[in-house]
């Protein structure tokens, strides 16, 4: 028999002074969890070449970071296609030590295969990056703090790429949502 578990959350209405329980199966809690959840998988390599093999297994994987949020611990990097959507953050734990977590989804659906796929690929390049190499921006351009050129970089993105934006009273500028929560804002228009 599968396993049965309630969760109940109690919701005190100072209004009338009622209390409303409201319970939710916990096969339906652990389903949910799982969605939002990301993978985990760490490496003894330095952050500077798993970024390297992280760009390397995207594009392998006719996939691109469109925008890339470095953060206090490492970058987190957006993907997508015509299919599939997600996120990398790299932590870096020591100097040698980096954490991958990967999410990746079909629709309303987790794709686990997808992210195996791209931690084997990230694993395997990581290993062979040389010493020289680095993550290649050419085709990046710069998220800024504020809706101004000489704003603080806040991170980067691909023109063209899927983005949510939100529109400003500042002509030519769209504030973007990053991957932290963050609002930061980029020089551009939105098409459709």
């Amino acid at each position: 028999m599968g396993r049965i578990t309630l969760f109940l959350f109690l919701f005190l209405c100072t209004l009338n002074g009622c209390t409303v329980v409201s319970a939710v199966g916990g096969g339906m809690v652990d389903g949910a969890l799982y969605l939002f959840k990301s993978e985990k998988e760490s490496l003894l390599i330095p952050m500077r070449k798993v970024l390297v093999a992280t760009q390397q297994t995207l594009e392998a994987s006719r996939l691109q970071a469109n925008l890339i949020e470095p953060v206090e611990d490492g970058y987190i990097l957006e993907f997508s296609n015509r299919k599939l959507d997600g996120s990398i953050h790299l932590i870096g734990e020591t100097p040698k030590l980096t954490t991958v977590a990967a999410r990746v989804h079909k629709g309303m659906g987790r794709e686990k295969s997808v992210e195996k796929a791209l931690f084997k690929g990230i694993r395997e390049r990581a290993e062979k990056v040389g010493d020289n190499a680095h993550f290649d921006f050419s085709r990046y351009h710069n998220i800024r703090s504020k809706p101004r050129v000489n704003a603080e970089k806040v991170g980067w993105y691909i023109p063209g790429s899927k983005l949510h934006v939100f529109p400003t009273q500042e002509k030519g500028w769209l504030r973007v949502k990053m991957p932290s929560g963050k609002q930061a804002f980029l020089k551009g228009d939105i098409v459709r």
